[in-house]
């Protein structure tokens, strides 16, 4: 027994338990997403394997700081970060033994003492000391919109020997009553009903919550105990100090020697106009291409009539002026939000041909020509389509194959029918999990001809405002029906666009575009009267503008990956050729690199105040700012090594280009009610931002690999003393990176259970989030296994390159491979990211140079 415990309680059984440990998370989930969470929690996370496995990890902690005697040595931050798990994991435990979750279905007008199982609803597992009536449910929706902005429950709470007690719950906002916490959960289709979580598990909870300030406490001696590991290797590189140029000249020093305002006109002159138009406008603007079909034109027609639409679209495109002063008028979107038709475009047509521009064209102009012209741009090739069989059902010839793009009318018989009606009723008639590649493609396509077919009918662009602030708050697009204004109003709305169209037609042939520049004028001024009295800000609006024109996060990114480059060529440069004035461009090299950081913390700043909430909800959002703590990890330790701040630079270039492109949407959207919470910023910021401290983890390790691969007997000694160097920055970083991570989750499931009651669900990205703790704490610990010890810094850099595909499978794989209330990445993964297989490649090629030059101490 005594040997048994002895091995149980030593580092290589540590290392053995947390690589299991993680193995069987990161099976778990696998099987969750193949056969469902019941099936994973019965054979994995609720079997008593499972549990031994734990205990067995808790009983490690204690027994390596009972025979390494920490307590003895003040080693107080690995004392209390250890105990915190110990501490937590008798929390969960506690939490399963007495806990207790179920939930409550009320309809409005009745009550309910009951708590049901949440898997079965049928089944009720507690009558409750206390019943609960509800009053009313109300479903907040965004204006103009389906959106949920919140939900909530008014509800009035009976307990014996107490008066009644009125209570409104929504998400957020919990109710307590006695041991009992009441979460709102979701509701009935017809809004009629409410569903409460009820949890019971105060206890557990106050364990779990000791666990996490012991988890705080030990990281903040981590990080500043004179003692602790990192403070050990800040002060290690201050004896070492050496210039990046060593590593520079070593590696090559050896084979060497070897608009303005337009005035406005009054509604009466609005009128005498456009009634001289309306009889034509009428005449000429089509939808749809749907009056070709009636008139049966043949192929041959129809094919010329295509070879020609992009010409005419060009030749009778609005104006670049008159397109961005309409870009300036505030539409609402589908989500309710109000904000510049400029935005609103940028996101349409980047769904339609997942491009910004068509031609020489702007997104602005190309929305003109959609509304004011849709006999030419039906026929324009301008839809996105990412299956070949799709592009061949629809009879297109064979150089449109090849580039990928639909018409609208090639979706159209000649008898005006869309030829994928049939088949898109069967996709949908489909379990989600059984579509395959093709069906999620054909519901691409299907959602881009009815944004086309919306836009051709003058339904999609909203840019009237209600008529007064006691309706729903919906705005109205020039195609909708807009009986719901009066006098005045009902004038203006329903004549000032198809005078626009008829004026803009006319204008494209004669060069003058004074006319439309005045009615949008008009529009302009329509608007901002209605803002002020519907409470919009104007100043979030020109903020927005001026975020659209600058692109920032554009500019920062090219500007951070070539200037990465030139921070590390200037030091070889200045070894070929020696001179003060390459050490004054060094300098230059990171002043601009600090002045790219500032405009891309501009960036964030705008896109802050401009989406009212913290940029950190959606994949777009969360890539800008792993970008940002990136540079912010590599300036923090920038002034210990040249080539950390190089790295570091590079990266978060790489990660800001990555954000432009196509496949990640870019898009400011509402937040959900379960995010309308202080600690999303607290939670998400602290988790990505760890990401940008193991992307450098990652460089550095791939930047000491190379350095070894290129070792000689001539340049060992400068090699080896700055691959230790960079491997101390590396473990420094990583160091950081896991206090972050581990922060973020924790803090996370705080926010979990204050939300709706469970601090920690097993959800894929939660799950995933913790195995990525592992791996780390994998990696910083390997040091003090013998059989790992021996590998030295080359193992350690070898496995921080390792440790990075942990968070690629977090922040990437759960969202495109794996199912949960997390994932926000799509159906499939886009063809960009089989560029990571090719990086850990060229790592792999890097690595297996490096082993037999390999620095081992």
């Amino acid at each position: 027994m005594k040997k048994i415990l002895r091995i149980l309680c030593s580092y290589p059984a540590m290392a053995v338990l947390l690589g299991v440990y993680a193995v069987v998370l990161a099976v778990a989930t696998f099987v969750e997403n193949r056969y469902g969470t019941p099936v994973a929690q019965r054979w994995i996370y609720h079997h008593p394997v499972f549990y031994l496995l734990q205990l067995l990890l808790a009983v490690n902690f204690i027994g390596i700081a009972i025979r390494q005697r920490w307590m003895q040595q003040r080693k107080w931050a690995v004392l209390c970060f250890h105990a915190a798990f110990v501490v937590i994991l008798l929390g969960a435990f506690v939490t399963r033994l007495t806990g207790r979750e179920g939930v409550m279905h009320i309809r409005e007008g009745e009550r309910s003492a009951e708590l049901l199982d949440p898997t079965n609803p049928s089944r009720v597992v507690e009558t409750l000391p206390f019943s609960v009536e509800l009053r009313d449910f109300r479903l907040v929706r965004y204006p103009g919109s389906h959106s949920p902005s919140s939900f909530e429950s008014d509800v009035v709470v009976r307990q014996s020997g107490r008066p009644e007690r009125a209570a409104n719950i929504y998400m957020n906002n919990v109710l307590h009553i006695g041991p009992y916490r009441l979460y709102q959960s979701s509701y009935d289709p017809d809004e009629r009903g409410t569903v409460l979580i009820v949890n019971r598990d105060r206890i557990g909870t106050w364990i779990t919550y000791g666990g996490y300030i012991l988890l705080i406490g030990g990281m903040v001696v981590a990080l500043f105990g004179r003692r602790s590991r990192f403070r050990t290797l800040g002060r290690m590189l201050k004896q070492t100090a050496m210039p990046v140029v060593g590593l520079m000249f070593a590696l090559v020093a050896s084979p060497v020697r070897a608009q303005e305002r337009v005035d406005t006109m009054t509604v009466s002159q609005l009128e005498e106009q456009s009634r001289r138009q309306m009889e034509r406008i009428e005449r000429e603007r089509p939808v749809g291409g749907a009056e070709e079909s009636a008139e049966r034109r043949t192929t041959v027609d129809r094919r010329r009539e295509k070879k020609m639409a992009p010409v005419y679209a060009v030749e009778y495109a609005v104006s670049p002026r008159t397109a961005q002063a309409f870009g300036r008028l505030m539409v609402q979107s589908g989500t309710g939000r109000i904000q510049p038709v400029d935005t609103y475009v940028a996101e349409i047509w980047r769904k339609i041909s997942r491009d910004k521009r068509y031609g020489e064209l702007n997104a602005d102009q190309v929305l003109l020509g959609l509304l004011i012209q849709p006999q030419i741009w039906s026929r324009v090739p301008m839809i996105d389509v990412g299956s070949e069989a799709l592009l061949r059902q629809t009879g297109i010839d064979e150089e449109q194959v090849d580039k990928g793009r639909l018409a609208f009318i090639d979706v159209l018989d000649d008898e005006g029918n869309y030829i994928f009606a049939d088949e898109i009723e069967r996709v949908y008639a489909k379990p989600v999990r059984e579509r395959n590649k093709y069906d999620k493609e054909l519901l691409k396509l299907d959602e881009k001809i009815n944004i086309l077919n919306a836009l051709f009918a003058g339904r999609m662009v909203a840019i009237f405002p209600p008529a007064s602030v006691s309706t729903d708050g919906a705005w109205y697009a020039p195609g909708d029906d807009l009986s719901a204004f009066r006098d005045r109003d009902s004038m203006f709305v329903s004549r000032i666009f198809p005078w626009f169209a008829t004026e803009a037609v006319q204008s494209a042939e004669t060069g003058d575009w004074t006319t439309p520049d005045e009615i949008v004028g008009m529009i302009a001024t329509y608007q901002e009267k209605k803002a002020a009295m519907l409470d919009i800000s104007p100043r979030r609006i020109e903020a927005e503008m001026l975020y659209n024109r600058l692109d920032l996060f554009k500019w920062a990114g090219f500007g951070y990956m070539g200037f990465g480059l030139a921070l590390m060529l200037i030091p070889m440069l200045g070894w070929a050729r020696p001179s003060k004035g390459w050490r004054v461009a060094g300098g230059v090299v990171v002043g601009i690199i600090g002045l790219l950081f500032l405009a891309q913390t501009a960036g964030v700043g705008l896109r802050w105040y401009i989406a009212g909430r913290p940029p950190v909800s959606n994949a777009y959002e969360s890539m800008i700012f792993v970008s940002w703590a990136t540079a912010i990890a590599g300036l923090a330790f920038g002034w210990r090594s040249g080539i950390t701040l190089a790295a570091a630079t590079f990266l978060s270039g790489v990660l800001m280009f990555v954000s432009t492109l196509n496949w990640m949407d870019p898009e400011i959207t509402p937040l959900v009610p379960v995010l309308k919470s202080p600690w999303l910023l607290i939670h998400v910021a602290a988790i990505t931002g760890s990401y940008g401290f193991f992307g450098i983890g990652f460089l550095l390790g791939l930047v000491s690999l190379t350095a070894m691969a290129c070792r000689t007997e001539r340049n060992a000694a400068v090699v080896d003393l700055q691959v230790r160097r960079l491997t101390a920055i590396n473990e420094m970083s990583l160091i950081v990176g896991l206090v972050l991570l581990t922060a973020g989750t924790f803090l996370g499931a705080v926010w979990a259970n204050e939300s709706w009651g469970r601090y920690w669900g097993w959800d894929p990205k939660e799950t995933w989030a913790l195995i990525t703790m592992m791996v780390y704490a994998f990696i910083l610990h390997a040091r003090l296994v013998p059989g790992l010890r021996r590998g030295g810094v080359y193992l350690f850099n070898v496995m921080s390159i390792m440790g990075l595909g942990a968070v690629l499978m977090t922040f990437f794989g759960v969202n495109y491979y794996l199912s949960g209330m997390h994932s926000y990445g799509g159906d499939s993964a886009p063809p960009a990211l089989y560029i990571i297989w090719v990086v850990y490649g060229l790592a792999t090629v890097v690595a297996l140079l490096a082993w037999r030059k390999r620095v081992e101490h």
